[in-house]
């Protein structure tokens, strides 16, 4: 293999499923922006990690694009050129298809980021931008899931050995136009905001209900044929992702709407304020939401905990999967301890953070660990 540059060998093995690995960094440093009890020196922290995650997001952007422009060389004349799809679409099997999206969802907590860390400290253009960044995001990854929702059935392509809840991946980015709308149009001028409300109301429904319809699929396989094997256990905390995301989304959408929309936005109910109706409901619905997400993590937690006690499971870069729905937990958890003014719910969600925080680190240690030993090899 001496014909194969350092630099290759390492954008050689990147894969879609990397852009999990800026996705963790990024919910982190918003999980510790929104923290409840913060310490002087916490926003520095924040701010460091969202650095940290706008480098990893572009050097595995880099390794794709260096990967798909410049074609390998030193191949093996019986092997062939790689294929459009495996060199420059990265598909080299099937099920890369569903980890694709995970290149949004890792954009889209850079544009969380960007509103959280940057707004305070920049003018109104960057405000404009970011509204200009979620209709690009809303429509591309509204774009994506059509196409995947329709390639992935029409080329009978499936999650082959991965758990069933993978299918969900192509509907998550759509999801997150919700929470990007709870984000920003705090942030936006009433004309901006309500249009980007209702734009993300419509997304976070759609993707939701895509995700019950995998859910579906996803405990009847378990009901069938028992828990997966435990290399694929950490993909059973994906589903944590989409209840707690959709309470985030409720929650500061209707928050925000109480500021940005008109008293009676609905004219037919002209007895009541549109916005206060909305924020009743959404944090009335967001507890029986947050239930399912307990329920989801509690059933991943277990199975994990089974394979690390009889020691049948190992890191893998898989293991990230883990890090950013369950950073959607504590952020739902977070929310609704300051909605319904609880301070015990508040502490909870320190805990759970804390709990993060240890966990996104001891994965950050075994992956290094795991490239420090390839690297020897």
């Amino acid at each position: 293999m001496h014909w194969i540059s350092p630099i290759r060998r390492v954008t050689s093995s990147v894969t879609w499923g990397w852009y999990a690995i800026s996705l963790s960094w990024g919910g982190i440093a918003v999980l510790l922006h929104q923290t409840p009890h913060q310490f002087h020196g916490l926003p520095t922290i924040g701010t460091i990690i969202f650095i940290v995650d706008l480098v990893l997001y572009t050097a595995i952007t880099l390794a794709l694009l260096l990967e798909a422009a410049v074609p390998p060389e030193g191949s093996k004349p019986w092997e062939g050129p790689p294929s459009f799809a495996a060199r420059v679409l990265h598909i080299k099997q099937p099920p890369d298809l569903f980890f694709a999206p995970i290149s949004l969802l890792a954009f889209a907590t850079i544009i969380f980021n960007t509103s959280y860390y940057g707004t305070p400290h920049c003018g109104r253009w960057l405000i404009l931008t970011l509204n200009a960044l979620f209709w690009v995001y809303t429509g591309v990854s509204l774009l994506l899931a059509l196409v995947l929702g329709w390639w992935i059935p029409y080329t009978r392509t499936t999650p082959a050995d991965h758990y069933p809840i993978v299918n969900v991946l192509p509907y998550f980015p759509p999801m997150l136009s919700g929470t990007m709308a709870g984000v920003l149009a705090p942030h936006q001028a009433p004309a901006q905001a309500i249009p980007m409300l209702v734009g993300g109301t419509t997304m976070q429904g759609f993707g939701f209900l895509m995700f019950l319809v995998v859910l579906v699929q996803s405990c009847s396989a378990v009901g069938t044929e028992g828990l997966p094997i435990p290399a694929h256990r950490p993909e059973m905390f994906i589903a944590v992702g989409p209840p707690s995301f959709t309470i985030i989304a409720m929650i500061s959408m209707a928050a925000a709407a109480v500021e940005k929309l008109p008293t009676h936005y609905i004219s037919s109910a002209s007895s009541v304020r549109t916005a206060d109706v909305l924020l009743v409901v959404a944090v009335a619905a967001s507890l029986f939401l947050w239930t399912l997400a307990f329920f989801l993590f509690g059933m991943g937690a277990l199975s994990m905990l089974e394979s690390l006690w009889h020691r049948t499971i190992r890191f893998e870069q898989i293991w990230w999967c883990m890090v950013f729905p369950i950073t959607g937990f504590v952020l739902a958890t977070i929310d609704l301890g300051e909605y319904l003014n609880s301070e015990p719910i508040l502490w909870v969600g320190t805990g759970m953070t804390l709990f993060q925080v240890c966990l996104w680190l001891a994965i950050t240690i075994c992956q290094l660990w795991e490239w420090g030993g390839k690297r020897a090899i």
